[in-house]
């Protein structure tokens, strides 16, 4: 029983949904402007790929991992290994 009160999730279902709705938005974003660099690619830098990778980081960080650990959660199953990231 002590075991089952120290895995309790993060977060609940309703606030793990929310996160991810969240996630989607800013996932479009990326899309959107990926979309439009590869239109004229002498447009981007080094700056806007670091400026794409930090914002994948934080979404996957701040919104993915922690929504899908409290949804394996809710659902029995065992979270998957960690993402490598730089």
């Amino acid at each position: 029983m002590a075991d089952d009160d120290n895995q309790s999730p993060a977060l609940d279902p309703q606030e793990a949904l929310r996160m991810l709705d969240e996630a989607r938005s800013r996932l479009r974003t990326v899309i959107w402007a990926l979309h439009g660099m590869h239109q004229d690619l002498s447009a981007l830098t080094v700056d806007d790929l670091a400026d794409i990778e930090h914002l994948l980081t934080e979404i996957l960080d701040n919104a993915m991992t922690p929504s899908y650990d409290a949804i394996s959660h809710v659902l029995g199953e065992q979270s998957g290994g960690a993402v490598t990231t730089h």
